[in-house]
């Protein structure tokens, strides 16, 4: 019962389908992954020839919004070619639209699956229906089924660690599918594969109206978020080290990593300390931030803090996004990461349809009070189906580029998102100066003649600033991380992919 796992993302570093998959290699079945990350129709006879060869029984995607349209023509070519694979969708995008999905899917799975996909595998590899089982959607007589959802898992420590190099894995490379290899795998793995991402976490204490987990929410009826025991999140660490050495910074990818209660988290830094001695980064809002927690993680070794902003209109935060974290709250926190002398990307959301001219100038201000050394992270609002911001516009008829389409990173290039992209960068009387004449002919010249050598060399000397103070100043590690995340790093800082 060969299945293969497909994932469109542009790297290895597929957390959620690994999970998947390595819950699978537990229950004894033959499981792999293929990675597609530069999918086109002419590649279509390389994976012809591929599967010809590789005869899978069942062919699971695993997509968000951004990859539907792959994730269609991949499979109208499969269905095409090889009537006999059984094929599923999972992921965000069949979770917030099971109809679409199943209209190039046999099947589709709606939210957490590890255990339901395992009891599809299993039911298929024995001959048995699987039209009974929690979580699935199908067709039926041409009329649409979805099943009732089961029970979140709460146990988290029970599953099986997601694997950082997927063994029996393959990858499109250079036209050809290709079993993945070191180098390979390096090539396409986030960082060169010298970080490692984790999840200590499920869930989100918030249910901000443009983020998936408010679909989760209206799914599942609560926002509970189910947590691992520091033992376990440990051992996971320990052990991927331990494979591989080159691993020198760890990712931990929980919407708020600052939701654990103090106890929880100095028994984390503890052991940390003591068995791991890596750099690490995490993420939090404003609303949970907490100088006890944040000196904890500090010392055991957290370097890069990711925090959200997202705007610096209070009427925005509140009645767009449903976010209540007040300005004076994230300038609070932003002096504190700066107290202990920390590394710190802050989030906005740029491109909003229901912000004002003045709601962006409120958020200029709101920048220009951080702290510096820092960056930014921009965003442009993406409308993506199901959540509470896409339904909002819909019923108001507000128009938004298609969720399938758009590319979260690249924002319009309008004088205030410019100008915005240059606040970390240069003086804060040089910036308001500009923002306050924004009308005028001068500052529209000016901006232009700035701007590129501001992104071209301002910015990656802050850049090489906060990695030179997330490594309290050592030379050497410093040196490592940029060799390692070069590639990244450019394309990150420079390009803003």
């Amino acid at each position: 019962m060969k299945t293969l796992l497909v994932t469109f993302q542009d790297n290895t570093d597929v957390i959620g389908l690994k999970y998947i998959h390595s819950y699978l290699c537990k229950k004894q079945i033959d499981s792999h992954i293929l990675f597609i990350p530069k999918y086109d129709k002419k590649h279509n006879p390389s994976i012809e020839r591929f599967l010809k060869g590789f005869q899978p029984k069942i062919i699971g995607i695993s997509l968000m919004s951004p990859e539907f349209d792959n994730a269609k023509e991949f499979s109208i070519f499969i269905k095409n070619r090889f009537p006999e694979i059984i094929l599923v969708w999972g992921g965000i995008h069949p979770t917030i639209e099971p109809k679409e999905c199943l209209n190039y899917a046999d099947y589709i799975f709606k939210g957490e699956s590890e255990q339901a996909f395992f009891e599809f595998v299993d039911a298929i590899s024995k001959n048995k229906p699987v039209n009974d089982i929690l979580n699935i959607g199908y067709k039926s007589s041409g009329e649409i089924v979805i099943n009732k959802l089961r029970l979140l898992n709460e146990n988290l420590d029970d599953l099986p660690f997601p694997e950082h190099f997927p063994q029996e894995s393959f990858v499109l490379h250079n036209g050809n599918i290709v079993k993945l290899n070191k180098p390979l795998f390096k090539k396409y793995a986030r960082n060169g594969g010298t970080s490692y991402d984790i999840i200590t976490s499920r869930g989100c204490p918030f249910s901000c109206a443009y983020c998936c987990n408010s679909v989760f929410q209206k799914l599942y009826g609560a926002n509970k978020i189910r947590k691992r025991s520091v033992e376990r999140v440990i051992e996971e660490i320990r052990q991927a080290i331990k494979s591989y050495p080159e691993i020198f910074f760890i990712n931990i990818q929980d919407d708020n990593f600052f939701s654990y209660d103090v106890q929880w988290m100095k028994d984390f830094a503890e052991a940390y300390e003591r068995e791991i001695k890596k750099n690490f980064v995490c993420r939090t809002t404003p609303t949970h931030f907490d100088e006890e927690k944040f000196s904890i993680l500090r010392k055991a070794g957290l370097s890069w803090l990711v925090m959200g902003l997202q705007s610096g209109s209070p009427r925005i935060n509140k009645e767009i996004y449903n976010r209540f974290a007040t300005n004076e709250k994230f300038i609070e926190a932003t002096k504190i990461v700066r107290k202990y002398n920390s590394a710190c990307y802050y989030d906005v959301i740029l491109d909003n349809p229901y912000e004002t001219e003045q709601d962006t100038i409120k958020t200029i201000e709101v920048i220009l009070e951080i702290p510096k050394p820092f960056m930014l992270q921009l965003f442009s609002l993406v409308f993506y189906q199901g959540t509470k911001i896409y339904d909002k516009a819909i019923n108001e008829n507000i128009i938004f580029e298609d969720p399938h389409k758009k590319n979260f990173v690249r924002y319009r290039q309008t004088f205030l998102n410019r100008v915005i992209r240059l606040s970390p960068l240069l003086p804060k009387n040089l910036i308001r100066l500009m923002v306050k004449n924004r009308k005028s002919y001068w500052a529209k010249i000016l901006l232009n003649l700035i701007y590129l050598p501001s992104i071209l060399i301002l910015e990656p000397l802050v850049w090489l600033r906060l990695i030179l103070i997330s490594f309290d100043y050592n030379i050497s590690a410093t040196i490592n991380m940029i060799l390692a995340f070069s590639k990244l790093g450019f394309s990150k800082v420079v390009l803003r992919k």
